[in-house]
């Protein structure tokens, strides 16, 4: 009898420990594959320069006034996002493309080993990206003006923050929720290492 016990409880624990195991797989930080039919290959974020001008310079000051005439350009900054995706369940069907990306929020974190660097606010975006089978890519607000002002006003215009190191570095760690064809959702991340400062002069 005790004997029939301990089998039967390692059965249940056996098939217990198959079943928590599965659920489709994709990329790192991605999840949902199981319900959406659609294997998230790969998320990356891309820039022609990971370095954020976070501060709006004078270009230009009147000689009678001492006024600011002319204000460099100051707007946010985009990223490129590519998502490579897969069928997750070859030869069967596709109809679960095209997909659509409907949200994503960007938090901005911090180095540990920079405790003293200003906290960023997250910012939710809701770029117009589709996603079929292979690789695809669309444009995405990676941070906007008003997070600039976040790190710009404290650190370099009132000097109220000293961050360890300048330029300071971040890493945007973009989260987003994807839908396919029949509004079953997943969600996938991608990572991008950013440096804030005043990095432009007129």
């Amino acid at each position: 009898m005790n004997s029939r016990y301990h089998h039967i409880v390692f059965i249940f624990f056996t098939l217990a420990t198959i079943i928590s195991c599965g659920g489709g797989g994709g990329a790192p930080g991605s999840t949902g594959s199981g319900d959406t039919g659609i294997m998230i290959k790969s998320s990356l974020l891309s820039m022609t320069s990971p370095d954020i001008d976070t501060y709006r310079d004078c270009c230009a000051v009147d000689a009678t006034t001492g006024s600011c005439t002319t204000l460099e350009k100051f707007t946010r900054d985009d990223a490129t996002l590519t998502v490579t995706t897969e069928n997750a369940t070859p030869g069967v069907t596709t109809e679960q493309f095209p997909a659509k990306i409907q949200e994503c929020t960007i938090s901005y974190i911090k180095s540990n080993d920079d405790p003293a660097a200003p906290i960023i606010e997250a910012l939710t975006i809701y770029p117009s990206c589709t996603l079929a089978v292979g690789s695809n890519t669309c444009d995405v607000t990676i941070i906007d003006i008003a997070r600039k002002l976040q790190y710009s006003n404290p650190v370099l215009v009132d000097h109220t923050i000293v961050p360890a190191q300048r330029p300071t570095h971040y890493v945007a760690r973009m989260t987003c929720t994807y839908t396919n064809n029949f509004g079953k959702s997943g969600m996938f991340e991608a990572d991008y290492d950013l440096w804030f400062d005043d990095f432009n002069h007129c």
